[in-house]
């Protein structure tokens, strides 16, 4: 069965590369105008109708966007008592990677596309939107358990507080994105991570 699975997995992350390249391709050599569904499921072997299993719109495509998610493999280090501003900001990371298939895991070539199509930026900052009412919902789950954080402070609530660290935790993931657009891998901006939330902490210290 899990062979199955796996076959299957793979199978349908073949197909997910086959329409984002497709679409991706067409919209940065001829235009995005060209871009349609019947021809971007036909380049890939597949139905309109299946298109549509792996994509909201031929926009979603073009950026290779999915839907993002939190898997269990990305809680197992999350230190609710520990450095949460880390742990948050680790999570924010994983998670917002997660919106990227495998054909463009780092990104690049969703980059490429905003930087050719500016309009569709708003698209992929409706994902962002997403991944962090994901993460809040999930920081908000362990701070309830914590006897820590169980308590917020006066007026507020756990969702609150999770709010507002994801918020944090958004500022520097940004300034590690920035700072690593020339070489946007996995380890570059988790590096860049550590080093903008340590430069918070400097700046925060110095302001309160």
């Amino acid at each position: 069965m899990s062979q199955l699975l796996s076959l299957r997995d793979r199978k349908r992350a073949e197909t997910w590369a086959a329409l984002h390249l497709s679409a991706s391709g067409t919209a940065l050599d001829k235009g995005l105008e060209c871009v349609t569904v019947d021809a971007v499921a036909a380049d890939a072997g597949v139905s309109p109708r299946t298109f549509f299993n792996y994509f909201a719109s031929k926009e979603d495509a073009v950026l290779g966007l999915q839907e993002p998610f939190v898997g269990e493999s990305m809680l197992a280090d999350f230190d609710v008592d520990g450095d949460l501003l880390a742990s948050v900001s680790h999570l924010m990371h994983a998670v917002t990677r997660t919106i990227h298939g495998s054909a463009d895991e780092d990104g690049n070539r969703c980059r490429e596309v905003i930087c050719r199509y500016p309009q569709l930026m708003h698209r992929r900052f409706q994902y962002i939107v997403k991944v962090e009412q994901l993460v809040t919902d999930a920081v908000a789950e362990r701070l309830a358990q914590s006897s820590r954080w169980a308590t917020a402070p006066a007026g507020y609530n756990v969702e609150d507080v999770a709010k507002m660290l994801v918020l944090v935790a958004g500022a520097s993931l940004r300034f590690a994105i920035q700072k690593t657009t020339s070489h946007p891998t996995r380890e570059s901006q988790s590096e860049a991570l550590d080093q903008g939330m340590e430069l918070m902490r400097n700046i925060l210290k110095e302001l309160l």
